[in-house]
């Protein structure tokens, strides 16, 4: 007969206390990244930049959506990291604009004059540059049309008042990209505030809990002493 301290599980058992948790796939991690920052943010703004939802109760928030400090403030600063680089575009974009529409009206404003000149059946005389420092003057035939850059190395002829339709709709589109893009802007900025101190709560939450586990454990601890 086995004694009873040679008795050993069966070695099914053993294999299955043995074998790791299986990882989760994927796509299985990107949804609960999905669901984690759909708990972080509200509806987006109509640009689609999201906004950060406000937690009231921190404590609250972790245990009703079963959530640890790390990985909350993993998706916060991920959503920091994202908001940091939406700004930049943002910056860029707004430059871009800043410079692009002086140009859309400076043109706008001769394709007028040339249009202007042909209903008087006159030339204009204009001053271009030749190089930074040397300019040249020259007659220009206003004969109805006009060649305009469109980008990338790209000029295409329009009459008069083609190009005055398509300038004054892209002076139209630019200045109301840049108001959208100042909007942005601010949207972001307010976002970026609130995501820095719904982090600061979620940190003070940390350090608070972990405060009061020691206090408990050193009462613990304290008691047992007293009874031993």
């Amino acid at each position: 007969f086995m004694k009873t301290n040679e008795l050993s599980s069966p070695p099914a058992l053993k294999m299955a206390a043995m074998v790791p948790a299986t990882p989760p796939t994927a796509e299985e991690q990107a949804q609960k990244d999905a669901d984690i920052r759909a708990l972080l943010t509200n509806k987006a703004n109509p640009r689609g930049i999201p906004t950060v939802r406000f937690i009231d109760d921190v404590d609250t928030f972790m245990k009703t959506n079963e959530l640890t400090t790390e990985v909350l403030i993993g998706a916060f600063t991920e959503l920091h990291q994202k908001y940091k680089m939406m700004e930049q575009q943002l910056v860029r974009q707004k430059a871009s604009l800043k410079n692009k529409i002086p140009d859309i009206e400076n043109t706008l404003d001769l394709v007028t004059i040339l249009k202007e000149k042909q209903d008087e059946e006159e030339e204009m005389t204009v001053n271009y540059p030749l190089c930074d420092t040397v300019h040249a003057r020259a007659n220009v035939n206003t004969n109805g049309t006009v060649c305009l850059w469109l980008g990338a190395n790209v000029m295409v002829e329009y009459s008069y008042d083609e190009a005055l339709d398509m300038l004054e709709k892209n002076l139209t589109s630019s200045r109301a990209k840049l108001q959208e893009t100042s909007e942005d802007q601010d949207h972001l900025k307010d976002q970026s505030i609130t995501l820095e101190v719904v982090m600061a709560r979620v940190f003070n939450h940390n350090v608070k809990t972990r405060r009061l586990e020691k206090e408990a454990a050193e009462a613990a601890a304290k008691a047992k002493a007293i009874e031993s």
